[in-house]
C-alpha cells in the first residue's frame, strides 16, 4: 500500500497542468487571502437544495436558522433560540440586525420564505423529504415551522445545508442563485462552472467582519491532485485527503460521524443463514484494518456509532462463530469512490477465504452499483456511510438502513424486534433519551449480524502551516469561518 504515494512524484510535477489554472494573480497574492481546494465540484451552480447545498456553508456564504454541536444537538446560527409550540409546530427568535449581502435586512419573512422554497423543491431536500414542512412569520423576527407530524428533531433539521436562508433577491421562478445573497462571513463573488470561484469578505457580518480578505477556490476532485497542490504552494488549504497521501503534510484530523461498514444480504443467498453471518462476522479485524488499509488514520470500529460522537458507548461484543464456511459462494461489492474502500474489500475477501469462503469482487463507483445495491443483488456490500445523515439524528440513520421499511436497507433486514427498537429511539423526545434509545436500538441491529462496523474514518485537512482557526467540523459542514487567517 505504500507504492501508492508514489503516485504523488509524478503528480507533484505536473501540478499546474493537472489542476488547469493554478492560483495566480494579483487577487492570489493579497496577504490575507486564502487558496482552498475541495474535492466536489458544484454540480448545480451552487444551488442550495441539492447537493451543492453543503459547499454554501462550508465556504462561509449562506447561514442556517441552526447548527450543530459536536454531540449532535441543535445550536444557534440565525436563530438565536427556538421552542415547542405543540406536537407540530417550533417556533424560531431571529437574531437582531442580520443582514444579507446584498444589503437587504433578514426578516422572518425572508427566512419562511426560503424555507418553503426548499419544502417545494424537486425533489425536495433529504433533511425534509416526507416532512411537509410549511412555515410562516409572526411577525418581524419570529417565524413558526409547522410539520404534518410530531418531530422531535426539528431543530436538527433545520441545520441542513440544504435549508440555508438566501435574500428575496436569490430567487427567481423555481431557482436560486446565492451569488450576493447569503448572510455569510464571504460573499460570492465569482462562480466559473465547476472549476474555481472567488469570495470576498462581508465587512458587515453580523458576528463581526472576517479576518480574511478573500477565498480563492478551486474544485480538484483527485485527491492526489489535490495533495500535490498543496505540497506544491499552490493552496494553502486541501480538503479531504486520502489516507495515503496524508504523511509528513500539517494537517487536521478530525473524527467523523461516519462508518465504514459491511452490509451482509439477509434476503436470500448465503448470509439468509444468520450462522453463515456470524462466521463472516468473526472472519473481520477492524483493529487489522484499521491499522493496516488506514495506517492508524482511522478508528477500530466496535459499534455503528464512533468517536465523533460524543454519547455513543461501545456496545458488548458479540461472540465469534465457533465454525467455518463450507466453500459457499459470496459475491463482495465495494465501492470504489472513497480510495480506501477497494482495499478494504481485498482484506475482508481474503480473511473470508481463510474462512472457508469463495469470494468474487465487485468494485465499481457508487453511480455505476446503485441501482444493483438497492435492488440487493449482491450477497455483502462495502460503503461508507454518514450515520447523522441530513438531520444530524443517528436514530433517522437506524430507521432508514435497517427498519424493515427502510430507504436504503442494503442488508434486506426486516426484524419486528429491531423495528420496535428504533421506533422507540425515534419516539423518544428528549435528548438524553433518544440517545439511550438510539444506543439500544444499535445493540438490536448488531444482534442480527446483519452490518459489521469496520472503521470509523477521519477527515484529513491538509494546511501550509500559515493557516490558523480551520473549522474542526465532524459533519464537514463548515470549513472556512470569519476568524479563519493565513499568515
Amino acid at each position: 500500500m505504500r507504492t501508492r504515494r508514489a503516485l504523488l512524484v509524478t503528480a507533484l510535477a505536473a501540478v499546474c497542468g493537472l489542476t488547469a489554472g493554478c492560483f495566480t494573480g494579483a487577487a492570489s497574492q493579497e496577504p490575507q487571502r486564502l487558496r482552498v481546494a475541495l474535492p466536489f465540484p458544484p454540480y448545480q451552480a451552487l444551488s442550495p437544495w441539492g447537493n451543492d447545498g453543503v459547499l454554501l456553508t462550508r465556504l462561509g456564504i449562506a447561514e442556517t436558522l441552526v447548527g450543530l454541536d459536536r454531540s449532535g444537538r441543535a445550536e444557534p446560527m440565525l436563530a438565536e433560540s427556538w421552542t415547542r409550540q405543540s406536537d407540530t409546530q417550533w417556533r424560531f427568535h431571529l437574531r437582531h440586525s442580520v443582514k444579507f449581502h446584498d444589503g437587504a435586512p433578514l426578516t422572518a419573512r425572508s427566512a419562511a420564505d426560503s424555507l418553503n422554497r426548499a419544502a417545494q423543491a424537486s425533489p425536495v431536500p433529504r433533511a425534509i423529504m416526507g416532512v411537509n414542512l410549511v412555515a410562516n412569520a409572526e411577525g418581524d423576527l419570529d417565524l413558526t415551522v409547522t410539520t404534518a407530524k410530531a418531530d422531535p428533531t426539528l431543530p436538527q433539521r433545520m441545520s441542513s445545508p440544504n435549508l440555508v436562508v438566501l435574500a428575496p433577491s436569490a430567487y427567481t421562478g423555481n431557482s436560486a442563485n446565492p451569488r450576493n445573497a447569503g448572510t455569510g462571513p464571504f460573499v460570492l463573488q465569482e462562480l466559473k462552472g465547476d472549476q474555481s470561484a472567488a469570495l470576498g469578505a462581508f465587512s458587515e457580518h453580523w458576528a463581526g467582519a472576517p479576518l480574511l480578505s478573500g477565498v480563492d477556490v478551486r474544485f480538484i476532485p483527485d485527491g492526489q491532485t489535490r495533495t500535490a497542490a498543496l505540497r506544491a504552494g499552490e493552496v494553502d488549504v486541501a480538503a479531504s485527503l486520502p489516507v495515503s497521501t496524508a504523511e509528513n503534510l500539517q494537517r487536521i484530523d478530525v473524527p467523523l460521524p461516519r462508518v465504514v461498514s459491511l452490509s451482509l444480504n439477509t434476503a436470500k443467498g448465503v448470509f439468509s443463514d444468520p450462522a453463515l453471518r456470524g462466521v463472516a462476522r468473526s472472519a473481520v479485524d477492524q483493529d487489522a484494518l484499521a491499522g493496516g488499509v488506514y495506517e492508524s488514520h482511522a478508528d477500530a470500529a466496535r459499534g455503528l456509532f464512533g468517536p465523533a460522537t460524543p454519547w455513543a458507548k461501545a456496545p458488548a461484543p458479540l461472540p465469534l462463530a465457533d465454525r467455518a464456511a463450507n466453500g459457499e459462494k459470496v459475491v463482495l461489492a465495494a465501492i470504489s469512490d472513497r480510495p480506501e474502500l477497494p482495499e478494504v474489500a481485498s482484506v475482508v475477501a481474503e480473511a473470508w477465504r481463510r474462512k472457508g469462503f469463495q469470494v468474487e469482487q465487485v468494485v465499481r463507483q457508487y453511480s455505476q452499483l446503485e441501482a444493483d445495491l438497492l435492488a440487493g443483488r449482491f450477497d455483502a456490500v462495502i460503503l461508507s456511510r454518514s450515520y447523522v445523515l441530513d438531520s444530524g439524528d443517528p436514530a433517522g440513520y437506524l430507521d432508514t438502513d435497517f427498519s424493515c421499511a427502510g430507504g436504503f436497507n442494503l442488508s434486506k433486514l426486516c426484524s419486528s424486534e429491531v423495528d420496535a427498537a428504533i421506533a422507540k429511539a425515534i419516539a423518544a423526545q428528549d435528548a438524553p433519551a433518544r440517545e439511550q434509545a438510539t444506543l439500544d436500538a444499535q445493540a438490536a441491529v448488531l444482534a442480527t449480524s446483519a452490518v459489521v462496523p469496520l472503521v470509523h474514518e477521519r477527515a484529513f485537512i491538509g494546511h501550509s502551516g500559515q493557516v490558523n482557526e480551520i473549522s474542526v467540523d465532524p459533519y464537514e459542514r463548515r470549513l472556512v469561518t470569519r476568524s479563519t487567517t493565513r499568515g
